[in-house]
């Protein structure tokens, strides 16, 4: 793990970038102080222990709102336009 300056990842964000892609996990500073964290993204996000949670969350909140009159599905012209038409 590295540690950068803000000047030095603006500078060069595009060579921050490809090392977080090779692996790399690179900390921001200002003023010598730790400001983010730049970690690279694991190819599946279900690798990510982080992930799980937040997308069990996410299916329960969207469970939740099954009764709330909102449909997802195919969406024919009429939905789009109502009965006037375009």
């Amino acid at each position: 793990m590295r540690e950068i300056s803000v000047r030095e990842a603006n500078k060069d964000f595009s060579q921050v970038i490809e090392a977080a892609g090779r692996g790399e996990t690179i900390i921001v500073t200002k003023n010598g102080r730790p400001v983010a964290k730049i970690i690279p993204q694991p190819p599946d996000p279900a690798g990510d222990p982080e992930w799980r949670p937040r997308f069990a969350a996410l299916e329960e909140n969207l469970r939740s709102k099954r009764r709330s009159g909102l449909r997802v599905g195919f969406i024919a012209e009429d939905d789009k336009y109502g009965d006037d038409g375009p």
